[in-house]
């Protein structure tokens, strides 16, 4: 009892010793906080919305023209991001509809550059009643649900929309692309990710670009990430070196993850390099100007001076620049002789 009371007053006198400020400092009022508060969100939203269409634009002729690349994972889009204030988190809410006027009706967020719903004449902020076809027929949140997961399948759709108190309709048909989504993460480092699925752009990265082209060698770079498996193969190799750690475990040697530390990073180097030399070909299939996009690993090791001479789970930024030109000498070698743009791949017996 002693000990606690000790405890309790020491703590007391902890706290009434801190220093504090000596300024009478001037403060708003709560209920403009507020306002500011559902004002900033807003902007959030916007800016956010807009980084996620221009993404998504620059990666649309790379998803439309590698499905050469993407084996079975291909799915018939339109080019067209719709959404409701039903998809937007609680504390957004009000900010969505004062903002962006979000309602719970559907509406076109974006349309895709160059996509089949572009060429309709779909716009932005469009109000979807309906969309159909000879298989489906969606309404309300299933507009939104069906259409993110591409769902279209492979007859023309009718699109019915409310634009200017006008009722119109649209014809569309839907294009094969690799069923990939591009995400922006709202992460301020200089990163870019894939998990087999989807790829992750993170904002950071977004403002650090300079061109296009940049960004579409990084996104064609995870998207090869993704067609070749690498993300599978470094789980597979992962559960290989944990089944030695079982083992040992049984022999009574405590290893700490050891070896399934060190599957995981197996190949791991060379993974990147596949990335980087099989992304040049999606970016040369996709007809993308490829002339100089290997300076971004220049502009890269200003950010991160210790890249240019070691990494550890990716070849410096040295050798990714040498690397690239090297891989751009091989197509352009092809392209002269007429040859496939297909990677070299190792004979398998």
């Amino acid at each position: 009892m002693f000990i606690k009371k000790f405890i309790l007053l020491l703590i007391l006198g902890i706290i009434s010793s801190c220093e504090a400020p000596t300024t009478i400092t001037s403060r708003g009022l709560d209920a403009d906080t507020e306002k500011e508060r559902v004002i900033m969100q807003g902007i959030a939203l916007e800016t956010y919305y807009s980084r996620l269409e221009r993404l998504n634009n620059i990666a649309w002729p790379i998803l439309q023209k590698s499905t050469d690349f993407c084996g079975a994972n291909i799915k018939k889009a339109i080019g067209l991001e719709i959404i409701s204030i039903n998809q937007i988190k609680k504390e957004f809410k009000k900010a969505a509809s004062d903002k962006l006027n979000f309602t719970e009706e559907p509406e076109v967020l974006f349309v895709v550059d160059r996509s089949p719903a572009s060429k309709s004449g779909l716009l932005k902020g469009d109000k979807i009643v309906k969309i159909s076809s000879k298989d489906f027929s969606w309404t309300n949140d299933e507009i939104v649900k069906n259409s993110r997961q591409r769902n279209f399948g492979n007859k023309n759709i009718n699109i019915n929309i409310r634009r200017n108190n006008e009722d119109l309709s649209f014809e569309v048909e839907p294009i094969n692309i690799c069923n990939h989504r591009i995400i922006l993460s709202q992460d301020n480092s200089l990163n870019a990710y894939a998990d087999g699925k989807n790829i992750y752009i993170t904002q950071g990265m977004l403002r650090f670009i300079e061109e296009d082209k940049e960004l579409q060698m990084i996104i064609a770079h995870e998207l090869a990430h993704n067609t070749e498996g690498h993300i599978e193969k470094k789980s597979n190799n992962f559960i290989l070196g944990t089944i030695v750690d079982l083992a040992a475990s049984s022999a009574g040697i405590n290893t700490r993850g050891t070896f399934g530390n060190i599957g995981a990073q197996m190949y791991s180097q060379d993974f990147e390099r596949e990335a980087d030399y099989v992304g040049m070909y999606i970016m040369a299939n996709s007809n993308i100007d490829r002339k100089g996009v290997a300076n971004f690993w220049r502009r890269m090791s200003v950010e991160n001076p210790g890249s240019i001479s070691y990494a550890s789970s990716h070849p410096s930024s040295s050798e990714r620049w040498v690397n690239i030109e090297a891989v751009n000498k091989e197509i352009d070698s092809k392209i002269i002789k007429s040859l496939p743009l297909l990677p070299e791949r190792k004979k398998v017996n």
